[in-house]
């Protein structure tokens, strides 16, 4: 949800949760409001889980080697 004008940018970043379930506050998401790639299944953004992360944080090392795990990769 972030982008550079937001404070703090190079930092952090303001995330929601997406869901798969439709609900009647939950706000549906469309093609164009991705900037590049998308989702394969209709998604809505869950309004009241958004959070700040920090990029220091976030593992991605750690993520990609266990998600590589599950698929098979070596």
């Amino acid at each position: 949800m972030s982008d550079d004008t937001h404070p703090f940018s190079e930092e952090e970043a303001l995330y929601a949760a997406v869901t798969t379930t439709r609900r009647s506050v939950a706000i549906p998401l469309a093609d164009d409001d991705f900037t590049t790639g998308g989702l394969d299944h209709e998604s809505y953004v869950n309004p009241w889980t958004v959070t700040s992360v920090r990029h220091a944080d976030i593992r991605t090392e750690a993520v990609a080697r266990e998600a590589a795990g599950y698929l098979g990769v070596q």
